[in-house]
């Protein structure tokens, strides 16, 4: 039951912030020749088109170039991985498939906080708006140069480099405004706040 939720709630946040985003050319492209291969018409979450679909799962390859996925969904799994082909296959237009989906690279200090279904990133600047933090892939937060802290009262000034998304929903149950997927880290300062 819990897993049938939480797979509820991952779905409606993924339909909700990637079907509002531009969809990049070279994507309109693949779902467009995935509808030429179709020989009856996929079910599709309401409201979207085959395109939307298509996009969604395309993107959710592209961040996790690694690993597998588990559907049932021809269009699901054909748009997963091609999203992760392309990411290996494309490593000189990474940032400009990002901005296809709206994203754009950030190079930025901020104040990291972690909790229980929290990580925030609390960028310099004045700005009150706090991102929703995380690694690039699912990868180990030390294998992209930052530690975890198992305090919630620790939290370390960081310097970060990743795609910061558009505005939408992201995060524990959407409550972020963006999110940051890390691609490179490391403490900024002396790593204290």
């Amino acid at each position: 039951m819990v897993k049938h939720i939480f797979t509820l709630i991952f779905i409606s946040t993924l339909t909700a912030t990637a079907g509002a985003a531009p969809i990049p050319d070279v994507v309109l492209e693949d779902a467009d020749a995935y509808a030429k291969s179709l020989t009856e018409a996929p079910k599709l979450s309401v409201g979207h088109t085959l395109r939307d679909e298509y996009a969604i799962w395309f993107f959710q390859g592209l961040i996790h170039p690694s690993g597998g996925i588990q559907t049932k969904s021809d269009l699901m799994r054909d748009a997963y991985t091609h999203g992760q082909s392309w990411w290996r296959d494309h490593p000189s237009e990474h940032d400009a498939i990002f901005a296809g989906y709206g994203y754009r690279v950030i190079n930025q200090d901020g104040v990291w906080s972690r909790g229980y279904e929290k990580s925030a990133f609390q960028p310099d600047g004045g700005d009150p708006e706090r991102w929703w933090m995380d690694s690039f892939g699912g990868a180990a937060w030390q294998s992209i140069g930052l530690t975890p802290t198992w305090s919630t009262l620790v939290q370390p000034r960081v310097h970060i480099v990743g795609y910061l998304s558009p505005k939408g929903h992201y995060g524990h149950l959407g409550g972020y405004e963006r999110e940051v997927l890390v691609t490179a880290g490391s403490l900024a300062g002396d790593g204290s706040h």
